[in-house]
């Protein structure tokens, strides 16, 4: 009778955390690039080259710059609306050609009147860019692999992001510091105005910001979930109630960061999720406390057993005693079973609507591009 008890319970285990890890998520892969294009302050009409004006030295300038923010929002666009991973990344390679390109035909421009810092300025946010774009984009790719290791690692997969737009918004502080020296040098009056690209640009910026810090939100009772079924898999009766102390108080610490999340642009959806999810964590922390009797449970039947087993001729009451072990032992299997089967269940409901509410999120509110 135990000799299939246990090979049962061990078959169930392994299946319980194999459901457990299918149901696991992946990261919403949303831009790992919110790049920063050059911000021109003016309408330029762009006309025949004849750098010997300073119009038209901008202008080109102006033009160099609005072809690669059109690359830029091809290559975001795709990336949000579910396009295949090869055409997304050839026009990453595009974009990346674009920036070349425009890098080589401003650095083929001559000085105007002797005057070379707006274009040298220009040439050296173009080599910026383009690093960005290579190798500031291969670290990030290598950081994304180990991202979800723990929640440290995640957080400064995020900062790197950061650190980059960071970068490059400096760079485009000292590109307009230029352009304005080079309008006001030559009489030329910039005006504020915002094109729609330019729109569609900020609007990626801030959906993806709003993004982040959402994940995070999600992201620090997850891993700590992976550490609690990790316990339960190895029978860890200590590392279950310290993980499952960790995940409520994550949990419930989420919670009341979403209170002070408002919705995007009207879209409550994300919130809602990421709360249903927050909260089914706190419930399974405390449902965690049946491993911890199951796994009691399982001790104190191993030790009766042994002490059983020594016996060639047990008396009554050893027998009585033992069948008594074996029926808690049952029971106890029983409770854990039912409880892991109710937790996959509401586990893989809550995922699932995270992951379509995320994919849907970025369907929704990233800009369509061609």
């Amino acid at each position: 009778m135990l000799s299939v008890f246990c090979a049962n319970l061990n078959i169930y285990l392994s299946c319980q955390l194999k459901n457990y890890f299918k149901f696991r998520p992946f990261m919403k892969p949303f831009l790992r690039l919110t790049i920063a294009v050059i911000s021109l302050l003016g309408c330029i009409p762009c006309m025949a080259q004849n750098f010997e004006d300073a119009g038209e030295y901008m202008s080109f300038l102006s033009k160099q710059q609005q072809n690669i923010t059109r690359r830029f929002m091809s290559y975001a666009s795709a990336s949000a609306h579910g396009r295949k991973a090869t055409k997304v990344e050839n026009l990453r390679s595009k974009l990346m050609n674009e920036v070349q390109e425009a890098r080589m035909n401003i650095n083929g421009m001559p000085s105007f009147k002797g005057d070379k810092s707006y274009r040298d300025t220009a040439v050296s946010f173009m080599k910026l860019y383009y690093n960005v774009l290579n190798e500031d984009y291969s670290k990030i790719v290598n950081m994304e692999e180990i991202a979800e290791q723990s929640y440290d690692d995640m957080e400064a997969y995020m900062l790197a992001k950061e650190m980059v737009d960071v970068k490059l918004e400096e760079g485009n502080t000292r590109m307009q510091a230029a352009q304005r020296k080079f309008a006001g040098t030559n009489n030329i009056t910039l005006t504020e105005s915002k094109s729609e690209l330019e729109d569609m640009m900020k609007e990626v910026h801030e959906m993806n910001k709003y993004y982040k810090e959402l994940y995070l939100v999600f992201f620090k009772p997850y891993k700590q979930e992976v550490y609690l079924m990790q316990a339960i898999e190895k029978g860890n009766i200590t590392g279950i109630e310290q993980n499952k102390s960790s995940l409520s108080r994550y949990a419930q610490e989420g919670l009341e960061k979403l209170k002070t999340l408002k919705p995007y642009k009207g879209d409550n959806s994300m919130i809602t999720n990421c709360r249903n999810i927050l909260n089914f964590y706190v419930k399974e922390a405390d449902k965690a406390t049946v491993a911890s009797d199951f796994f009691l449970a399982k001790e104190r039947f191993e030790a009766i057993k042994k002490e059983y087993e020594k016996k060639d001729e047990p008396g009554k009451q050893e027998v009585n005693e033992y069948n008594k072990g074996v029926n808690d032992m049952n029971k106890a299997s029983q409770t854990y079973n039912s409880n892991n089967n109710l937790l996959n269940q509401q586990r893989q409901e809550a995922l699932n609507n995270w992951n379509k509410s995320s994919d849907q999120f970025f369907d929704n509110h990233t800009p369509h591009y061609n």
